[in-house]
């Protein structure tokens, strides 16, 4: 675990082993949902705090939990619901999480889950948190300037970022005609593979995207989901489990 400023941040990754499942935190992919279960809880005891996860559709909905004198409850796209984030199992249906843990005490920490997407994490200076599942649809569906909007709307304070490890420009292999279509609205998007493909470098994006939102610093995580093994790639083996970007209140 390390610092973000405001944060605390954990990842959690495959680690070492061949099993396409090892360390596996997510409920969609095909894994024992006992098993599941237990790796959450696990995660939630070393954290001291429960942990809201999201149910992940490459949309661009951002979901606002917050604590209601009735119970903990999500915003989604101005709907309210209940939310229990002490059930290991509850999943928000939504690709973006803010968690306000302003007078919050034990506000839970918020999770994403990515297997080569952008996993990231934001936090404002007195204890507002996100974190956001953004893909190639959702980064085209504007969800990190969104996210980082949602954020201001709550507090106008100083918003930091980590993009946490996500597959690389020189491994993210496309159809010429997928980043020709992804130039013009995702400028800078266009990229090489290493083996002389087209390709499409989502960290770029991602990071320029939220600059220009205005966050006051963008961290990025080197690793590629794709080149390192110890991490859960999609690309490279399509029944893997996920890796899970976690940010804690600080």
């Amino acid at each position: 675990m390390f610092a973000l400023t405001g944060a605390r941040v954990r990842l959690v990754e495959a680690g070492p082993g061949t099993g396409p499942l090892r360390n596996n935190p997510a409920h969609h992919v095909g894994d024992d949902l006992e098993l599941v279960e237990a790796r959450r809880l696990a995660l939630a005891r070393g954290l001291g705090r429960p942990i809201a996860w999201m149910n992940q559709t490459h949309s661009s909905r951002v979901a606002v939990l917050t604590s209601t004198p009735s119970g903990p409850c999500a915003v989604i796209d101005g709907e309210t619901v209940p939310f229990d984030p002490a059930d290991p199992l509850a999943n928000i249906e939504a690709d973006g999480l803010i968690v306000d843990a302003r007078t919050w005490a034990q506000a839970p920490a918020a999770a994403v889950m990515t297997a080569d997407c952008l996993p990231v994490l934001l936090a404002g200076d007195s204890g507002l948190i996100a974190a956001v599942h953004a893909g190639r649809l959702g980064l085209l569906g504007g969800i990190l300037p969104k996210a980082v909007a949602a954020m201001r709307a709550i507090e106008d304070a100083p918003i930091r970022a980590f993009i946490a490890p996500a597959i690389c420009g020189r491994c993210y292999e496309v159809p010429e005609t997928m980043r020709a279509a992804c130039e013009d609205p995702l400028p800078g998007s266009s990229s090489t593979t290493s083996w002389g493909t087209p390709a499409l470098d989502l960290v770029a994006v991602g990071r320029r995207q939220l600059e220009e939102a205005g966050c006051r610093e963008v961290r990025v995580d080197p690793r590629c989901t794709f080149e390192d093994e110890h991490l859960h790639s999609y690309r490279r083996d399509r029944a893997c489990g996920r890796n899970a970007a976690i940010i804690c209140p600080g």
